[in-house]
């Protein structure tokens, strides 16, 4: 399946602070924090909508007015069988995760509402990763996730994950981008800074809690939650897991802050206390006041950036949130057919193209001269995966290959007789 990488110099994502005021921001170059890792291999989707790759593939100048109108068939034919299948596929996800879904409101009718069991998780979780597959997510690792809750944000806050709570937490990733955002520091002498953050374009949560969890009536352990967001730093992670598996813990520099006015200050304050106690006794409480003042503040500072995170965090789980539990399953469904279609129409456009070449396409070939159509009209170098694409191709007649493994397109006219008569099998009723 496509895997691609951005050109560099592509104009970033932003997203400023919901708190930024108007002072005047650094203009040095943008610090990149937090890069993801395996940089090289970032984004597997086609980042082209299927209409657009459609009137690009029409737009060949060479083509005649009877191919477009027979190309025009074939991918309507195409996509109209994809459609089938995926919706096929829909029916089934939504059934094995109604017995899971936190907001089913239907009534439940005995001996034909589909119960939960022990094997329901399982049974949901593995036709799910299947279509997270062809929609060209990819699964984080746990030491990955890790990392990434720990690491402090731009607020210096630092998380703790803690994992143990749930049954099954994983988290899938498509695409890449780059977040703009400000942040103050000392170096910047607390003026704004720019920097960028490393983010995925697309993040599916799915989670469930174990049997034994005891937390707030929103929570069921016998549910699993599903939450699909857009655009999340890779460092901002904790946000978009829930609150129990991920706590604020106040780093060591926090606790100097809160206790050092007071230690620094012991040897003046006992000095002063022995005056005092000589002179004036009634001002040896006061002189105590105010490095415990000063503690004091430092504690609440930590609580008060703590606060302006979980703002920040609503805020920017209204924006970014895409789709909660079921409508899930229909946005990734769509997302997976597309995908599809898009890998089977390029590679059948360039069999179909190849045909009067001298010397049949391999793989390698079919897949060298897709990657290199596609930079030239889009300017992003993709990694098509050819094998992926033929195998579809394959499936549904399209292409076939010789006694010497060469690629082949089957001829148009032929090809859209099979898919009409796909068409017919799959709804024959005898």
């Amino acid at each position: 399946m496509p895997t691609t990488t951005r050109p560099e110099d592509e104009t970033p994502a932003t997203e400023a602070s919901a708190f930024a005021d108007d002072e005047t921001v650094v203009s040095d170059e943008p610090e990149t924090l937090f890069e993801l890792p395996s940089c090289d291999n970032r984004e597997r989707s086609l980042p082209i909508r299927q209409g657009d790759l459609n009137r690009l593939l029409m737009a060949e100048p060479w083509l005649s007015a009877e191919d477009r109108d027979r190309l025009t068939a074939l991918g309507r034919f195409m996509g109209a069988t994809f459609h089938s299948e995926f919706y096929d596929r829909l029916r089934e996800l939504k059934e094995l995760y109604a017995p899971l879904d936190p907001d089913n409101d239907y009534i439940r009718l005995t001996d034909h509402t589909r119960a939960l069991n022990a094997h329901s998780d399982e049974e949901f979780l593995v036709p799910l990763e299947k279509t997270l597959e062809q929609a060209n997510y990819r699964v984080l690792d746990n030491h990955i996730l890790e990392d990434a809750v720990s690491a402090p944000n731009e607020m210096g806050l630092n998380y703790v994950p803690n994992f143990e709570l749930f049954e099954h937490l994983r988290v899938y990733v498509r695409g890449y981008t780059r977040i703009t955002r400000e942040r103050r520091t000392i170096q910047s002498k607390f003026r704004k800074q720019t920097v960028h953050l490393d983010a995925y374009q697309r993040l599916l949560v799915v989670l469930k809690f174990k049997a034994d969890s005891k937390f707030a009536s929103l929570i069921n352990p016998n549910h699993m939650y599903l939450r699909l967001f857009k655009d999340v730093p890779h460092v901002d992670m904790e946000m978009y897991l829930p609150e129990q598996g991920t706590k604020v813990r106040m780093r060591k520099i926090d606790y100097a802050q809160v206790v050092s006015p007071f230690v620094v200050s012991i040897p003046t304050i006992c000095l002063k206390i022995a005056m005092a106690a000589a002179f004036s006794p009634a001002l040896t409480g006061s002189l105590v006041v105010a490095p415990i003042s000063a503690g004091v503040n430092s504690f609440f500072g930590h609580q008060r950036a703590r606060q302006k995170h979980f703002a920040t965090m609503i805020h920017r789980l209204y924006y970014q949130t895409l789709a909660n539990n079921a409508s899930v399953l229909t946005r990734l469904i769509d997302s997976a057919e597309d995908e599809e279609y898009k890998e089977a129409a390029l590679a059948y456009f360039f069999l179909w193209r190849a045909t009067d070449d001298d010397h049949p396409l391999t793989v390698s070939s079919l897949d060298d001269r897709i990657e290199k159509y596609l930079l030239e009209k889009t300017g992003v170098t993709i990694n098509f995966d050819a094998v992926d694409a033929i195998r579809k191709l394959l499936r549904l007649g399209l292409a076939f290959r010789d006694s010497k493994g060469g690629l082949h397109a089957t001829p148009l006219d032929q090809a859209l007789r099979k898919l009409d008569r796909l068409w017919d099998d799959r709804f024959r009723f005898s």
